[in-house]
């Protein structure tokens, strides 16, 4: 049986105590060894503007290796990652970036091809009925 693969982008935030070039990579590299294990390929990899180093709309608090209680976030490196992957491998992936200490946050989604159009969720959905006029009467 063959898998489906599907198209994601993957935004992840990397501390900003990791944010220098050797953190950057070396969490990037951890990314790209688990994609390509799952046999999956990187087709993109942004960190130019306006991603990189921003600061956060809010404060993250998030335990930091070695250390015994949370620490304040303001700041983080933003990074988009295009990804073709299978399907069945997405949670692989998923638990790797929340195994990697230097991520703060991430959010994968589905890229969708253009020109599909959503399925409706019922056939009763249609616009069959709206010839109908209805007539009110005054009392």
């Amino acid at each position: 049986m063959r898998e489906r693969r599907r198209e994601y982008e993957l935004m992840i935030v990397i501390s900003p105590l990791s944010a220098n070039e050797e953190g950057v990579n070396a969490t990037l590299d951890r990314l790209r060894d688990t994609i390509q294990t799952a046999g999956g390929e990187i087709t993109g990899i942004n960190q130019s503007p306006p991603w990189g180093r921003r600061k956060l709309a809010y404060t993250i608090r998030e335990y930091v290796s070695g250390e015994a209680s949370r620490r304040n976030f303001s700041e983080g490196y933003y990074v988009l990652i295009n990804l073709t992957l299978s399907a069945s491998k997405v949670i692989e992936l998923e638990r790797t970036i929340k195994l990697t200490d230097a991520i703060l946050r991430h959010l994968m989604t589905v890229i969708e091809p253009k020109g599909v159009k959503p399925v409706p969720d019922s056939p009763d959905a249609s616009d069959e009925g709206s010839d109908e006029v209805v007539e009110e009467t005054e009392a």
